[in-house]
């Protein structure tokens, strides 16, 4: 049965680059170009795979991976997230939340890509056997047991007293594969560690992880390996030892936090309706354990306020029809009941008490759970009810006051702010001008600024706000590195003063940061900063993709760095960018760099005719100009060398 593959992409010569490399291995490839034509195809057809870029017209790709994760029917779709914009380690763990596995940085390497795509391609689970591994999980940390657990696809997760402490992996689906598949080493990097027969520390001991970085990568593999064998059809074991060996780094995990990520992936999966038909009738309360366990979760907004309704003492089936998700309520009742955080009861009674002194609940101050439990009519519900407009959330001049930080949500923060930088020029977002500037300023206000988008707000805001907070955070990236760098802040100073009317809503946008970026990598290149060039031309080709001089210099100013020359993966991705950039165009700067890369190989008949190519659609071209001269200069030299041997 052929795989079916749905490629979400606005970038239409990456999406047919990348349907061509799939249909290579076998794979039907539907393209959608917005997110609103995504949604479409997995309303009508069903497929095996997403393939998703974050920043999609109409419908943002994290706003569709967040309807994705609501519906019963595409809730475990296998989602690989591929991005340009959205960088770092922070947007990687936002995105494992909604079940992401694989988040690829563009540009990424076709090894990784095929990888990430292998990986996610996994057979449809069995319920049953993931259901028992699921409660061997449970018995194993209720009972406080010690041994190995054997998973399905080769992993060994070592448990210490009930709890997961460390692991043992490898071969083809091991951490290493892991560490290649999300872009942290390289596929020679792959085959180095799986001939040298060590452990995990070979990552620090070679250098290229540090130790904190190899404990969070070996964090974030147990916790996808665990979750993935929740819906492995195959079988797993359990040895019980006392002492059982372990490989270092520990990597300790709690099993409650497991279990709710798993859950929270809908990778726990259970019959809901004979869940329903058992215990609809019957009353949830709290159990003495609910409060143990509660802090040790970092619980949604939304469940902490289904968990206040349980005071109504309604029976479970009317609490899970209330719930704007019944699906997803009902599997949250059984996440608690499994853990027995929840009793399901046959007449109305009272939670039990914890059985110790509780000064914080859900990780909040208990006053403040307490008040959130009283009804009340407040500014948010009559916003709600009467307007959705900006403008009640900013106010206007009639007002008698601006709303406080108190008095908003973070949603009408987020709002607030956007209308607040409108017009405004990167100096003034950050409280600057260009007579006050300083560098420690500027680090001081981006980092205030940035620090409240935290990946999990950020996952909880709405459609419309989300798209707003992903241009606020584009814009302040945008602002912050222009400002740091000397030579890009130069450039804006200059057309800032040439134009007062950049801002946000005025005439800055993409292009003109892509402008900003490719002219500050062009003044590096010609300084011979190859390192910072490489950096700016990186965030040009980001915001820009398919402007063939971006890829072609930034191919240049990767194989001119010093620092790559001993990396073939920087090699790789020079070569990719080359011939996407003539790809689009044929263009001198690229015809120049692919002969500069075959005379280093030692061919010079090759080299001279790329020259000849770069010369003839600019006769101005100084690198093939350069590359022509000094083969001439190395021809010359040959000959006076032939000539001295024949006549000395």
């Amino acid at each position: 049965m052929t795989t079916r593959v749905l490629l979400a992409e606005d970038n239409a010569a990456l999406a047919q680059m990348l349907q061509t490399f799939l249909a290579a291995q076998g794979m039907e490839t539907i393209i959608a170009g917005t997110g609103t034509e995504a949604m479409r195809v997995l309303a009508s057809s069903p497929v095996d795979l997403l393939l998703l870029d974050l920043k999609l017209p109409e419908l943002s790709g994290v706003e569709l991976l967040q309807r994705l994760r609501k519906s019963p029917e595409l809730a475990s779709l296998p989602v690989i997230i591929m991005t340009g914009v959205y960088r770092g380690e922070k947007y990687a763990l936002g995105a494992q939340k909604l079940g992401v596995r694989h988040y690829l940085e563009k540009p990424f390497s076709r090894q990784a890509f095929l990888n990430a795509v292998n990986s996610s391609l996994t057979d449809v689970r069995e319920i049953g056997e993931a259901q028992n591994l699921f409660s061997k999980i449970l018995s194993i940390h209720e009972t406080g047991k010690s041994g190995t657990l054997s998973l399905p696809q080769g992993v060994r997760v070592i448990f210490l007293h009930g709890e997961p402490v460390s692991f043992i992996s490898k071969g083809e689906r091991g951490f290493a594969s892991f560490l290649t598949s999300t872009g942290k080493i390289a596929g020679d990097d792959l085959n180095l560690f799986l001939s040298s027969g060590e452990g995990r520390l070979f990552f620090n001991h070679t250098g290229l992880l540090t130790y904190d970085d190899l404990v969070e990568e070996s964090r974030l593999f147990l916790t996808a390996a665990i979750i993935s064998a929740l819906r492995e059809k195959t079988g797993f074991s359990f040895q019980e030892e006392s002492s059982p060996n372990v490989e270092f780094p520990l990597t300790p995990l709690s099993v409650p936090r497991l279990l709710y990520q798993a859950a929270r992936e809908n990778s726990i999966p259970f019959e809901r309706e004979q869940f329903i038909s058992v215990n609809g009738g019957k009353y949830p309360v709290r159990t003495s354990l609910f409060f143990r366990l509660t802090n040790l979760l970092t619980l949604r907004r939304e469940e902490i306020d289904f968990l206040q309704q349980l005071a109504a003492r309604r029976p479970l089936k009317e609490l899970v029809a209330a719930a704007e998700t019944p699906g997803e309520a009902a599997a949250f009742f059984y996440f608690l009941f499994a853990m027995g955080m929840l009793a399901f009861r046959d007449v109305q009674s009272a939670d039990d008490e914890p059985d110790f002194v509780q000064r914080n609940l859900f990780n909040r101050p208990m006053e403040e759970v307490k008040t959130a439990d009283e009804p009340a009519v407040g500014f948010d519900d009559l916003v709600e009810e009467v307007s959705e407009t900006l403008e009640l959330v900013v106010g206007t001049d009639g007002m008698a006051a601006p709303l406080s930080s108190e008095d908003i949500n973070f949603e009408q923060t987020v709002q607030r702010e956007y209308a607040g930088i409108q017009h405004k020029n990167y100096y003034e977002i950050f409280g600057l001008s260009q007579n006050t500037f300083s560098f420690n300023a500027l680090k001081e206000a981006y980092f205030a600024k940035t620090r409240q988008y935290s990946p999990e707000k950020f996952m909880e805001l709405s459609g419309t706000t989300m798209n707003i907070a992903q241009d606020i955070l584009s814009h302040y990236a945008n602002a912050y590195n222009t400002l740091s760098s000397v030579v890009a802040k130069e450039r804006y100073d200059e057309m800032l003063n040439a134009d007062t009317t950049l801002g946000l809503d005025g005439k800055q946008d993409d292009r003109l940061q892509a402008r900003i970026q490719f002219q500050s990598g062009s003044v590096f290149m010609e300084m011979g900063e190859f390192e910072n060039a490489e950096k700016a031309l990186q965030d040009a080709y980001t915001l820009e993709p398919d402007n063939a001089s971006h890829c072609a210099l930034l191919a240049l100013a990767i194989y001119r760095n010093p620092a790559n020359r001993s990396s073939k993966a920087s090699l790789e991705k020079a070569k990719m960018l080359l011939a996407k950039s003539l790809q689009i165009e044929k263009n001198a700067e690229a015809y120049a760099l692919r002969g500069w890369m075959l005379m280093d190989e030692g061919r010079e008949g090759l080299a001279e005719g790329e020259f000849q190519k770069a010369l003839k659609i600019n006769p101005k071209e100084s690198n093939a100009r350069k590359g022509l001269n000094m083969i001439a200069e190395k021809r010359e030299t040959d000959k006076k060398g032939l000539f001295r041997k024949i006549f000395s």
